[in-house]
């Protein structure tokens, strides 16, 4: 015969207060007014009990302030929820930032090894771009005075005549060693 209701004016249905009432409808604070009449301190004189609102206006008052804390805590609760996500949140992009910092650092140091080996590379090239030039001078000189002492040694006949570097260009020297001219076969 007794059964339980929620709250019709709850604003969280998870924090509704179960509160026993009759077949009815009636609360038991409803209840308790209603069996006032057959209570002994009222007077036979006055059939219909007198109801004043502030019998009523404190228990409403009690639900409400209920209400009211419960409401409270669970925005203290749901804050307290929030303040620990923003924490933890907050410590996985402290940890996320301090993994990209390390990578970093870590590419600025491949980085700087390979322009490292880069430059000193490329200093390697110029080096032996610049030992080629070099040989490649000396080696001329050779020829030059090569070409020279052969001139010198065939001056003693007439004429002389021999092939150089590609074999189509022929050096002819008459008498007299000063005039070289080139000729090209064709």
């Amino acid at each position: 015969m007794m059964s339980t209701i929620s709250p019709v004016f709850s604003a969280e249905p998870s924090l509704a207060t179960f509160v026993p009432a009759f077949e009815t409808g009636f609360t038991p604070w409803d209840i308790s007014h209603l069996f006032s009449v057959f209570d002994s301190s009222s007077s036979l004189d006055d059939p219909i009990p007198s109801f004043s609102t502030h019998d009523v206006a404190p228990t409403t008052k009690n639900i409400t302030d209920e209400r009211k804390k419960k409401r409270k805590l669970s925005n203290r609760e749901s804050a307290k929820r929030s303040r620990e996500k923003k924490q933890k949140h907050l410590e996985e992009m402290s940890i996320q930032l301090n993994q990209l910092k390390t990578q970093n650092q870590d590419l600025t140091n491949q980085l700087r090894y390979v322009l490292y080996h880069y430059r000193r590379t490329n200093t390697e090239n110029d080096r032996l771009r610049l030992e080629h030039r070099i040989l490649q001078d000396k080696l001329l000189n050779m020829r030059q005075v090569l070409m020279f002492r052969q001139i010198l040694e065939r001056s003693s006949t007439n004429c002389a005549t021999w092939p150089c570097d590609n074999n189509s260009t022929v050096v002819t020297v008459q008498q007299d060693p000063s005039i070289i001219t080139n000729h090209v076969i064709v």
